[in-house]
């Protein structure tokens, strides 16, 4: 992991701390003390990551656990010849690699900064004094990690039995679901090459672009470079659930 998260060396830590963070009530830290939370600030850090950036790297020992205050991220997995999987999406305010913290073991994952990205690191030694003492938390945590194991169990069966059609329709429907709309109400809140989106559809990069073509041709989507607008999102269901 970028040793830049360490409290100290980012002239943020000195204007935020975990007391007055914003984003707090909106993840696992909402409802803990003042004094948890001055655990939790104590060799706090943050940083920022422009797009492409390795966040921490499949292999690496987590050193804290690191929380997505702004920007998109994705979680990818190494595969044969020189591939990688996009296995999940982050948006703020998910918690980063926290799988590997809680186990104790090394990434098995990379996190890579889709766009401008800002994160917050909380030393692991002191968010798992926290956990272990606050029960609320633990149940929080451990709800979590089951539900990010359900959809990883949903996207496998996607990748696994739907064609390539229903992939990608499944795709486009997640980056809906994680990102939303611009204010115009139909294109995408964000942008990923053709590349990033076959590989988080598991198909190449060629069968994406056709597959694209073919949906902007039965007018449920455009494309201008890397945006894409959806037209028909009802359309993008019937043709996942078709799969």
């Amino acid at each position: 992991m970028n040793q830049g998260l360490i409290c100290g060396i980012d002239a943020n830590c000195k204007e935020d701390n975990c007391m007055n963070c914003w984003v707090k009530q909106f993840s696992l830290l909402d409802g803990l003390s003042e004094a948890e939370l001055e655990v939790l600030n104590d060799n706090r850090g943050s940083q920022t990551f422009a797009a492409g950036e390795v966040i921490f790297k499949e292999g690496e020992s987590p050193k804290g656990l690191l929380c997505l205050r702004d920007g998109k991220v994705k979680i990818t997995k190494a595969g044969i010849l020189d591939t990688n999987a996009i296995i999940s999406l982050n948006k703020p305010v998910d918690f980063l690699g926290l799988e590997a913290l809680i186990l104790e073991k090394e990434y098995q994952t990379s996190a890579i900064a889709i766009d401008k990205v800002s994160i917050c690191f909380i030393g692991a030694d002191n968010f798992l004094e926290i956990l272990k003492q606050n029960s609320t938390l633990s149940l929080k945590v451990m709800a979590l990690l089951a539900e990010k194991n359900i959809e990883s169990h949903e996207r496998m069966l996607i990748l696994t039995q739907k064609h390539l059609r229903g992939r990608l329709a499944d795709a486009l429907l997640l980056l809906h679901k994680q990102y939303g709309f611009l204010p115009d109400n139909k294109t995408l809140n964000i942008q990923l090459k053709r590349a990033e989106l076959a590989a988080l559809a598991n198909m190449t990069a060629a069968n994406a672009i056709r597959v694209l073509s073919v949906f902007s041709k039965e007018n449920l989507i455009t494309t201008d470079k890397r945006k894409i607008a959806i037209h028909d999102i009802d359309g993008l269901i019937r043709v996942s659930q078709l799969g």
